[in-house]
């Protein structure tokens, strides 16, 4: 089974939706909404060893928990709930009876922990503080449409422990400037503080390493152009067939991955090794218009960067 480890976040931060996080031995035991730090802590801290020493026993398999989210969550967050579903990390499920299977959990104790979070929601407030209630399920619980996957605890983000001072230089243990050495992004310590605030990850690597960048001095390349080679200024430009789909579907394969984006066809066959997110989610689109699942997580603008594997206009 596939499980959600940053993803669970990037729903939480974007949203603020109904996320019940369910144990297989007990129902809600958190705030979903915390920070990373206090969510993982709550989850490990269902091991009784962990709870009373800290310190996970790594004899132990990591548990894992099940995320929900109701139908009204989905509605808000469709974009990234079809993306996540694309990946197969969410699985739709109709009606409580089916989700307790699915959970391999007791029926009343998960009807019963959704109908005390809603009533936790009218009173504005839960046990632990949890106050946006956004996307909770319907009270006919029966005729529910949950979405469901499974959570796991892991180390999503580094917040160092190199000091630097506020031009990136990097410090000694006396606090004193170690000249020619730099450093940004999650090998630095204390930028955020104890603990990052949502949706500034990339604040250090982005500030810290601008200023680094720009006072490092970096020898300028000298472009050189082969004899026989086609330039920039050449003025030439490559000539895009029309692709049908039948054609579209010749190249279905992971060695001749061809993919339709917005009304172009795009050769992602180089391109799905190096895809940040993986190739399997490049590879199941070969042959196919995978605008869908491009626009769930990518802006258009991003095609600009692939103009070079662009092979023809897609006709529908």
């Amino acid at each position: 089974m596939k499980s959600f480890v940053i993803h669970y976040r990037c729903m939480v931060d974007a949203h603020k939706q109904f996320l019940a996080v369910v144990s297989k031995k007990c129902p809600r035991f958190c705030n979903e909404l915390g920070t990373r730090s206090y969510v993982t802590d709550m989850m490990l801290s269902r091991d009784t060893y962990y709870a009373a020493h800290r310190v996970w026993d790594k004899t132990k398999d990591i548990p894992t928990f099940s995320l929900v989210l109701a139908s009204s969550a989905v509605t808000e967050g469709k974009k990234h709930v079809d993306h996540y579903v694309h990946k197969g990390l969410l699985t739709r499920i109709d009606g409580v009876q089916a989700l307790a299977d699915w959970m391999d959990q007791n029926v009343d104790v998960i009807r019963e922990t959704f109908l005390n979070y809603i009533a936790d929601a009218e009173k504005g407030t839960d046990q632990w503080g949890k106050t946006s209630f956004q996307g909770k399920p319907n009270i006919d619980l029966d005729n529910e449409v949950f979405f469901v996957g499974t959570v796991t605890p892991v180390l999503h983000y580094c917040m160092g422990g190199i000091t630097i001072d506020s031009q990136g230089n990097v410090l000694n243990e006396n606090g004193m400037l170690i000249p020619g050495l730099h450093a940004a992004g999650e090998v630095t310590g204390g930028v955020h503080g104890d603990n990052r605030l949502g949706g500034n990850s990339l604040l250090e690597c982005t500030v810290y390493g601008s200023i680094v960048g720009k006072k490092i001095p970096v020898k300028q390349r000298i472009a050189t152009v082969l004899p026989g080679d086609k330039g920039a200024d050449s003025g030439s430009t490559k000539k895009l067939e029309e692709i049908s789909n039948d054609t579209l579907l010749l190249h279905s394969s992971k060695e001749d991955c061809w993919v339709a984006i917005h009304g172009d066809v795009y050769d992602l066959t180089e391109f799905a090794g190096e895809h940040p997110a993986g190739a399997e989610s490049i590879h199941v689109l070969c042959g196919t218009d995978g605008t869908v699942a491009f626009q769930t997580v990518h802006n258009k603008n991003m095609l600009d960067d692939f103009d070079e594997d662009k092979v023809g206009t897609y006709l529908f």
